[in-house]
């Protein structure tokens, strides 16, 4: 779907979710995000097909982050555009090009201190593992501010938004007063195809995330394109960063009570458990990914001394330094 002139949204699913890759073209023709390991035989070109664009067209295509769905096509669109160079947010470079150190660092790392990781549901982690496909090279990366040109007249800026993974990339386009944000943002929950809650939200590091928010609320945004959310244009936009923050805040003070119930301290498991049913109402069987932005919590309040982590007979917990 053109959206702009001469830029495309494209659209598939994962699971019961939109997954959507954005294309620009001019002189330079610019993917972003591959998908998953079957996104681009499936999805990605075939539409480049009915656009009459060659894969050995393609110039660029960016990964915004490290998941799965979001670069596990990198080698079956490498197969098709040779030529084409892959990038992305340079923290995120080794588990972008290493499906192993992405399962290590990033879905299972708090398998063995608490006790939860997608390893803990093996249906799950085949399919992930499926979407993240082989192993296979980065040719450059980004930090954030850089310019990519598109033709003479059109360029996108890369943007540094941290929060869901440390090298997250969005890509600015100031014609437009769009941007382009992958899984950067998460509102209250990211939705299903028919827009009810799906997943929790995923961010990892609290103050990136919200450092993220303010970042964007101070550009001259009229346009959140996203991963798998719906576009929000005007006043819209504002009340999706808006949300985003009120989640952080609501997370903050669910937190915060439930360490105060818990003198003995809470491990990650007591806290998802307990914060859960007060945080939104995607379905169980996705509650155990409420780890990503508890923890991220956990570890702020740990980070300023308000916690202390304690490590013992079974899994870490945290408790009020005070208690």
């Amino acid at each position: 779907m053109e959206i702009f002139p001469h830029i495309y949204q494209i659209q598939s699913l994962v699971g019961d979710r939109n997954l959507f890759q954005y294309l620009f073209v001019g002189d330079n023709v610019v993917l972003l995000d591959t998908g998953a390991s079957y996104t681009p035989a499936e999805v990605i070109l075939p539409f480049l097909q009915r656009q009459g664009i060659a894969p050995s067209h393609l110039t660029m295509a960016i990964n915004t982050h490290a998941d799965a769905d979001h670069h596990g096509g990198n080698a079956a669109l490498k197969e098709s555009a040779s030529e084409m160079l892959l990038a992305c947010g340079d923290p995120d470079r080794a588990m972008i090009e290493n499906p192993d150190h992405l399962f290590a660092s990033r879905y299972n790392h708090w398998v063995a201190d608490h006790g939860i990781g997608l390893s803990r549901f093996p249906e799950a982690s085949a399919w992930v593992r499926t979407m993240a496909g082989p192993a296979h090279r980065i040719d450059l990366t980004f930090r954030g501010g850089e310019q990519i040109t598109i033709d003479g007249k059109r360029t996108l800026r890369a943007l540094h938004v941290p929060g869901h993974s440390d090298g997250h990339l969005a890509l600015y386009d100031s014609a437009n007063k769009a941007v382009f944000v992958g899984d950067a943002l998460h509102g209250n929950y990211c939705p299903t195809t028919k827009g009810e809650p799906s997943l929790p939200p995923a961010y990892f590091a609290v103050l990136a995330y919200l450092g993220t928010v303010q970042f964007l609320e101070a550009l001259e945004i009229n346009w959140i394109y996203s991963g798998h959310w719906p576009v929000y244009h005007g006043a819209a936009a504002a009340e999706f960063l808006a949300e985003c923050r009120r989640f952080v805040d609501k997370a903050s003070a669910l937190v915060m009570k439930t360490l105060e119930r818990h003198p003995e301290g809470v491990t990650l498991l007591m806290c998802i458990d307990e914060c859960g049913p007060a945080m939104g109402n995607w379905p169980a069987n996705n509650q155990w990914l409420l780890m990503y932005p508890l923890h991220g919590h956990l570890l702020y309040l740990e980070q300023q001394g308000v916690t202390k982590k304690v490590k013992g007979e079974g899994y870490s917990r945290w408790k009020l330094a005070a208690q």
